[in-house]
């Protein structure tokens, strides 16, 4: 059996403070890997949090655990289909 690496998930906040999008990043032995959830609700890879840490990114964050990200994805699918069914019957 095998251990999986550790994964830490972490909101994008609006400047309201409210999330606005989801990185998670997965803790690898070398060098951590880091992704983003887009709209299809595929990972892609993301610099969002390095470009954070060289101060390259306004855009503020936080760590959430892994079922406030879950609720997160469920949240957006919901939305995200709805406004394509709406996009598509109107």
């Amino acid at each position: 059996m095998t251990d999986q690496p550790e994964v830490t998930f972490y909101a994008l906040l609006t400047d309201a403070g409210e999330p606005a999008g989801l990185v998670r990043r997965t803790h690898l032995p070398l060098v951590p890997k880091d992704e983003s959830l887009r709209r299809d609700l595929s990972w892609q890879p993301t610099e969002f949090l390095r470009k954070y840490w060289l101060g390259h990114n306004d855009n503020d964050y936080r760590e959430i655990s892994a079922d406030e990200a879950e609720a997160l994805i469920d949240h957006w699918r919901i939305k995200w289909e709805r406004e394509d069914a709406d996009g598509r019957d109107g």
